[in-house]
């Protein structure tokens, strides 16, 4: 059940980067660039959180990797990994 949650969730966050990419008119948009326009706090936040409690190495290059890409597609492609998940478990019960 949860797993069809995330995925609807996701999905929904697709369409809306897939929006915000057609309103501006701009190209598509990074990850990080949105989540920039939408809470720059926080994402300067977790870029301390994970530098100091978990690994510098795992932000750069790792995430800062994955803000770069567009967030259509991330958010896409999780979308799909939790679809995909959830068919699993379905089909194994």
């Amino acid at each position: 059940m949860i797993l069809r949650v995330l995925t609807v969730l996701f999905l929904a966050a697709t369409i809306a980067a897939a929006a915000n990419d057609v309103l501006s008119q701009g190209g598509m948009a990074s990850l990080g660039q949105l989540w920039f326009s939408l809470s720059p706090e926080t994402l300067n936040l977790s870029q301390a959180v994970i530098q100091r409690y978990v690994s510098p190495e795992l932000w750069d290059p790792g995430i800062i990797w994955l803000l770069g890409q567009p967030a259509t597609v991330v958010f896409g492609l999780i979308a799909l990994v939790f679809f995909l998940a959830a068919w699993a478990f379905t089909r194994r019960r």
